[in-house]
């Protein structure tokens, strides 16, 4: 298999590469699949200020693991 990117404009096709020479001549099946946005979003220092809480007891020991630090 070997995949090729390419382009549309004005309802064809064009390949950002040309075919290799060994497709010259032959019959083949193209599949189109949609490249997504190559840009994210960065994401925003502090956007979640405010919505997590941490518990005042937070570093105490947990009662189930009592036993492991007699």
């Amino acid at each position: 298999m070997i995949v090729l990117t390419a382009r549309s404009e004005n309802g064809q096709i064009i390949l950002d590469k040309p075919l290799p020479a060994n497709l010259e001549g032959k019959k083949f099946q193209i599949f189109i699949q949609e490249q997504g946005s190559k840009t994210k979003k960065r994401r925003q220092s502090g956007s979640a200020k405010g919505q997590i809480e941490i518990a005042p007891n937070f570093d105490e020991p947990l009662e189930e693991f009592e036993m492991y630090f007699r």
